[in-house]
């Protein structure tokens, strides 16, 4: 398996310790060049680096879909994307970006909240389900540990990838959909991860209305959620989650 390194380590356990042999996932700097803005960095695990490039692009509001982007080029880890906008460096501050809270790189501030509209629903003992679906299928994350895994359901279909950032797990899986051609709307999210306000503006931007998560959400998030629409759920366990906004889109009672 790619860009997974055995290490040899020791292990201590209740006063006890051995040598053992560990496998360790390999994280790389990637660079994302779109038309000419100024590069952009990133952690990642670096496999599917295409589905991460378009889905970072709809989730900062550089494209509105695929058919805007005219070509991707990859070499090892760049990433060139030209675009029919032709972004320049002296775009407005927004489009060249802030620093994100995590490894994904640079991110574009949301000025305006749009409300998504939507009218799926899901079950609350499908939440629980989905989660132990994404435990079961995170390849990379049950040999490391190291990595973040997302995945996007629409309808029957069901799209999983992995990163050591959480950001760019998400960007890939919404890449991913997109170039399928997926119905965003119809769609939810569900990762490991924190759910912050960077999150929730690529959420928001896609108009995907559900996102859930086994870990904490950050004010920040659940105040940009709330405006915006989005069904955040939140501390996914074994028989319980909490939902922090649009609880309409849950059947609590199935």
């Amino acid at each position: 398996m790619g860009y997974v390194r055995k290490i040899n380590a020791i292990q201590w356990n209740n006063g006890n310790y051995k040598t053992i042999e560990e496998e360790c996932v390999e994280d790389k700097h990637a660079y994302l060049f779109i038309d000419n803005l100024p590069p952009r960095k990133f952690a990642t695990y670096p496999r599917d680096l295409d589905d991460f490039a378009v889905g970072y692009c709809l989730g900062e509001g550089l494209i509105k879909n695929y058919q805007d982007i005219e070509t991707i080029k990859i070499n090892k880890t760049d990433i060139k994307i030209t675009t029919k906008y032709c972004h320049e460096k002296n775009e407005t501050k927004e489009l060249q970006g802030i620093e994100s809270d995590s490894a994904g790189g640079l991110r574009s501030k949301l000025n305006k909240i749009e409300v998504v509209e939507s009218d799926l629903k899901i079950d609350a003992s499908k939440i629980i389900k989905d989660m132990i679906h994404l435990k079961e299928n995170a390849i990379i994350w049950s040999k490391t540990g190291g990595v973040h895994v997302a995945q996007l359901i629409c309808e029957d279909n069901c799209i999983i990838r992995e990163d050591v950032s959480r950001h760019v797990a998400v960007d890939k899986v919404i890449g991913a959909a997109c170039r399928e051609n997926y119905n965003f709307s119809k769609s939810y999210i569900s990762y490991s991860g924190r759910m912050p306000s960077d999150m929730l503006a690529k959420i928001i931007r896609v108009k995907i209305p559900i996102i859930i998560s086994n870990a904490a959400p950050a004010s920040s998030g659940i105040d940009i959620a709330s405006e915006g629409n989005i069904t955040m759920i939140g501390f996914v366990r074994e028989n319980r989650f909490t939902v922090y906004s649009a609880p309409e889109r849950i059947n609590f009672d199935k």
